[in-house]
């Protein structure tokens, strides 16, 4: 009864305290053969002679003393604590034993594969927006009326194709001008130089104070002649009117009538017969008109006065030369003067020239010069293009790229001339890297980018500019050069690393470099030599040191 109660203890104990003993057992019985059975065996032996030893003990103990020890039972409650501690004890030097037997002579299969070199390509992707390389704004080249604009936003137009036209009355017209307002500036420019040379001529050296001083003079010269010449005619009028009033009394009385009744002599009369004083009247009256003739004549043709009106009208001429030139000296030009005049000429020459270049150019209106799409119509048919303002922009569809914007990760391998496979649509097309901007910017998210335009080889009329493409670019390739599946390839903190297997059959890290890299391949830049075996088998479920046999892939 005693001994049947230790027992079941003891087994009650194994299993709480330890459940995995019995199984580690059996276990290492099955999986290490002869050693395995034998080890357990003679665990189990121990385990059974302690337990009879003390049991038999117990029951003398128990026989001989019932009625004199009352400790009996203290005794024995001991006893079972230390059985139980023994048999969790050799329960866990078999469970070890058992581990390491097993890591010993468990052999686990792993695939290899011999390493050689091969080419790698890496490629990077990225999304983008169609533009055009090439867009023109057209700009009024004269100030005139649209007479025909037919295109809006959207249309399609080929290289030659009319934008628009201007009215030709209106063209007309502002050719006109400017021919008119260039010959203008040409006359007025010849002219000034014509007026400056002949104030040259007719200063004769003289500055423009000689000149005034002369022309005083001339001034106060006329003014004594016109002074003499006035003199000299009251004189002799006073005489022709004195000859004119005896010639009348003559005619009417007689012999000095005039004269003899102021000197109230009035013997001549009465001594004169009738005969007489006939014949003396005659005679004096044919004297008296013979004098006003000459004094009349004189008064035309006197030598002295003749000589006086000729000599004023010469300085009269000098002074009218002195006065032109006078004024001309006045505004005489310079060397500047006559250099910005020239300049001014050239001025207006050049303007009005090129308006009537623009005019000629627009006169059979306004072509397209590519094949594009209009983008932009700013002035509406029938009003009026001020010259300098847009009219009409087009877009061409021929030179187009790709917009993309580059990370800062990326742009140490993104180069200009690296070739590009372009995805528009359904469309597939080719091109390269043709810019990259020389600074970065932030993008939506606020993360610094770097903006890079790709060129498209060969588009077609489908492309619509706005609209999304794919590319990807061909960054970075080497060929010739040792290449592992990125699955093959382990890394922890120490780096990265493959499985090699030594002549032992363990397995052994092998630390490696990686150079270029893609999704699925690595370079190997150092680390493994072409012809080297490696494990292919997962490194995530291997381990240094670990037994294995391999099965070549």
């Amino acid at each position: 009864m005693s001994e049947k109660k230790t027992t079941e203890t003891m087994n009650s104990a194994v299993s709480t305290d330890k459940p995995d003993a019995k199984t580690a057992a059996k276990e290492a019985e099955t999986v290490t053969g002869t050693n395995g059975v034998q080890a357990a065996g003679s665990a189990k032996k121990e385990e059974l002679s302690d337990t009879s030893g003390s049991m038999s003990k117990k029951e003398v103990s128990a026989s001989s003393h019932s009625s004199s020890s009352p400790a009996l039972p203290k005794k024995r409650k001991g006893k079972k604590m230390l059985i139980i501690l023994a048999v969790v004890l050799i329960a866990v030097i078999a469970l070890v034993m058992y581990v390491i037997n097993k890591g010993k002579s468990v052999i686990t299969p792993v695939t290899v594969t011999t390493v050689s070199n091969g080419s790698i390509e890496v490629i990077s992707s990225y999304s983008g927006t169609i533009a055009s390389n090439q867009v023109k704004s057209y700009y009024s080249q004269v100030s005139a009326p649209i007479s025909e604009m037919k295109l809006h936003v959207g249309d399609r137009v080929k290289k030659g194709d009319l934008l628009y036209r201007y009215a030709e009355d209106d063209l007309a017209l502002l050719k006109e001008q400017a021919s008119l307002t260039m010959a203008q500036s040409e006359g007025s420019y010849t002219g000034s130089l014509q007026k400056n040379a002949i104030a040259t001529i007719n200063a004769n050296g003289m500055s423009l104070s000689a000149i005034n001083s002369r022309m005083d003079e001339i001034t106060a010269e006329v003014d004594s002649l016109n002074d003499k010449i006035s003199e000299k005619t009251a004189r002799m009028q006073q005489t022709l009117t004195d000859l004119q009033k005896t010639t009348m009394d003559v005619d009417q009385n007689g012999i000095s009538d005039t004269t003899d009744a102021a000197e109230g002599n009035t013997a001549p009369v009465d001594r004169m017969t009738e005969k007489d004083e006939k014949d003396k009247n005659k005679q004096m009256s044919l004297a008296l008109q013979e004098s006003i003739n000459d004094v009349q004549y004189a008064l035309q043709y006197d030598p002295e006065l003749l000589a006086w009106k000729k000599q004023i009208n010469e300085l009269n001429e000098e002074k009218n030369k002195l006065a032109e030139a006078s004024s001309a000296e006045s505004s005489r030009m310079t060397s500047g003067d006559k250099t910005a005049l020239e300049a001014q000429k050239d001025l207006s020459s050049l303007e009005n020239s090129t308006t009537i270049a623009s005019i000629e150019n627009v006169e059979n209106g306004v072509k397209a010069e590519f094949d594009g799409v209009v983008t932009e119509v700013s002035v509406e048919e029938g009003a009026i293009a001020q010259k300098g303002v847009k009219v009409i922009t087009i877009t061409s569809t021929d030179d187009v790229r790709i917009d993309i914007q580059i990370s800062k990760s990326d742009i140490g391998r993104v180069k200009e001339g690296q070739l590009a496979d372009i995805t528009i649509g359904n469309e597939s097309y080719t091109g390269k890297v043709a810019q990259i901007s020389g600074t970065a910017s932030k993008n939506s998210s606020g993360v610094a980018v770097v903006n890079t335009q790709i060129s498209i080889d060969s588009p077609s009329d489908s492309i619509i500019l706005g609209t999304e493409a794919n590319t990807r670019i061909h960054t970075d390739k080497a060929d010739d050069t040792l290449v592992v599946p990125y699955e093959y390839i382990g890394a922890d903190a120490d780096g990265d690393f493959v499985y090699m297997i030594d002549d032992s059959g363990l397995l052994y890290r092998q630390d490696v470099t990686i150079g270029l890299s893609t999704s699925t391949d690595a370079q190997i830049t150092d680390g493994l030599n072409a012809g080297d075996v490696i494990v292919t088998t997962d490194p995530d479920s291997l381990y240094e040191g670990m037994a294995v046999i391999p099965d070549v892939e």
